[in-house]
């Protein structure tokens, strides 16, 4: 049936305001390739060669890591399965570093971004929670001012029932007060290994919290700096890159950083594998993680080139996907995040990243997530093909019908009239009712559904175990 707030299709009957709502998925069939199979060997071999000694460890270790497992919601019907050949979509960054975490938020009112206050994290959250097409939260998708990382953490647990992928945990102590969070969201420790509500996802300075994650069962995607990034891949001298913790080189040239970050996420991998043999791992592809611009045609071949790589190594995929420079929800906007969400959602990545943000990841915009949702809609929608067998031909109701006929009363345009791509914000109506509208845009209609969405949707519970455990951590020491 078609959700009356969102104009999606989904099955079974309207959720009530506790109860979660089906995240809308979709098989992908498309596969876009920007390498060659000897392309994709060469890239692998020189990444192994960077590694040096330790190049072949890494090998094993990426072939020893499972390539598929499930990022677990708090009810299943929010679980996301990677490695299925599905694609799903985050809200707030999926990246290798803190630089993707935005500290500011342009409102609901509108205006100039502010610093973030806990209320906008906890209104991004809700929000994100009730759109059916985010299947992941960023925990957290912006950093409010005085909200320790742990507690933010605990703010996206409390407010979301969908999966939640850390991103700035960097200390032992944080990470085990991590994993004992999702122990108590799943009902125990092992629970929380098979059914793992929450991930983490970081560059260098996460790798302990990375490796307490993995001995705990819980998924990782890690980026580690080559052991001998400083004999290079190309003459062009180096800079840091703070959102991958690794050096790039500083012309951003497409072919040397793909071969470092790979090589980086190889050696994470490795870390990973050597800690827990057969722990959950994940290939991050962000290319603001391998020192390129964040949007653009680089940033959408990096990602094509990413999803091969990633595959090649047998890992299934997290995308950095959309991270638009634009500091409005505008054209540019939804522009730059359109071309990149096509090359994520139909290269095979299981996960693609960073709707809601605006100026590279610099602030979050409740507007601009409720356009990328919209994006991503359509995107999925194009990945997931054309499925041509008997019933998708639909020969005996051509023949039936004829030539100039009316399929308004055949079983099979019942049975299917539902499956068509509707959108919520895109306007398609005649001129007069657009003028009657008000000449509404997208970004009035995302407005108005925003607010809509916060003051009519509420979570599911958390149960009375982790809202104990939840309340000792905040009132813990140094929180």
């Amino acid at each position: 049936m078609t959700d009356p707030t969102t104009g999606a299709t989904r099955d079974g009957a309207d959720a009530s305001p506790v109860q979660a709502r089906p995240i809308l998925t979709t098989q992908a069939r498309l596969a876009l390739r920007v390498l060659s199979d000897a392309d994709v060997a060469a890239v692998h071999a020189a990444a192994l060669e960077l590694l040096g000694a330790e190049g072949a460890a890494a090998s094993a270790a990426a072939q020893s890591a499972p390539s598929a497992f499930v990022l677990a919601g708090r009810v299943p019907e929010h679980d996301v399965a990677l490695g299925a050949g599905r694609v799903w979509l985050t809200a707030g960054a999926a990246t290798a570093g803190e630089a993707g975490v935005p500290e500011r938020v342009r409102r609901l009112a509108g205006g100039d971004s502010v610093p973030a206050t806990s209320a906008d994290l906890d209104e991004a959250i809700r929000l994100a929670d009730a759109l059916p097409e985010v299947a992941v939260l960023a925990g957290p998708p912006l950093r409010a001012a005085g909200v320790p990382v742990t507690a933010a953490l605990t703010h996206c647990l409390a407010g979301s029932s969908k999966h939640v992928l850390a991103g700035l945990l960097a200390s032992v102590e944080d990470a085990e007060l991590a994993v004992e969070l999702a122990a108590a969201v799943a009902g125990s420790a092992d629970e929380a290994r098979r059914r793992p509500p929450i991930s983490l996802c970081g560059g260098a300075a996460a790798r302990d919290a990375a490796l307490v994650f993995a001995r705990a069962g819980l998924p990782v995607g890690l980026v580690l700096p080559p052991a001998d990034a400083a004999a290079g891949v190309a003459a062009a001298p180096s800079t840091p890159a703070a959102t991958a913790g690794m050096a790039v080189p500083a012309s951003a040239d497409l072919g040397p950083a793909l071969i470092r970050h790979h090589a980086g996420v190889l050696a994470g991998c490795a870390a990973v594998q050597v800690a827990a043999p057969g722990a959950p791992f994940f290939y991050v592809a962000d290319p603001m993680a391998a020192g390129l611009p964040p949007a653009g045609p680089q940033a959408s071949l990096f990602q094509l080139a990413a999803a091969q790589l990633a595959a090649h190594a047998g890992l299934p995929l997290v995308a950095g996907g959309l991270r638009t420079t634009s500091h409005e929800p505008d054209w540019q906007a939804c522009q730059q995040d359109a071309f990149v969400a096509m090359t994520t959602t139909a290269s095979g990545a299981d996960v693609t990243g960073g709707a809601g943000l605006l100026g590279a990841a610099a602030a979050f915009s409740p507007q601009q997530l409720l356009m990328d949702t919209e994006i991503f809609s359509w995107n999925a929608f194009i990945a997931a093909g054309i499925t041509v067998d008997e019933e998708t031909i639909a020969l005996d109701a051509i023949k039936q019908v004829g030539i100039g006929g009316n399929y308004l009363g055949q079983r099979h345009t019942r049975r299917h009239m539902k499956e068509v791509w509707r959108p919520r914000l895109l306007d398609r109506s005649m001129w007069d009712a657009w003028i009657a509208s008000g000449r509404e845009g997208a970004y009035e209609k995302a407005t108005a559904l925003a607010e809509h969405l916060l003051a009519e949707h509420t979570p599911v519970p958390l149960g009375a175990e982790a809202r104990g455990v939840i309340a000792r951590i905040i009132d813990g020491p140094g929180l």
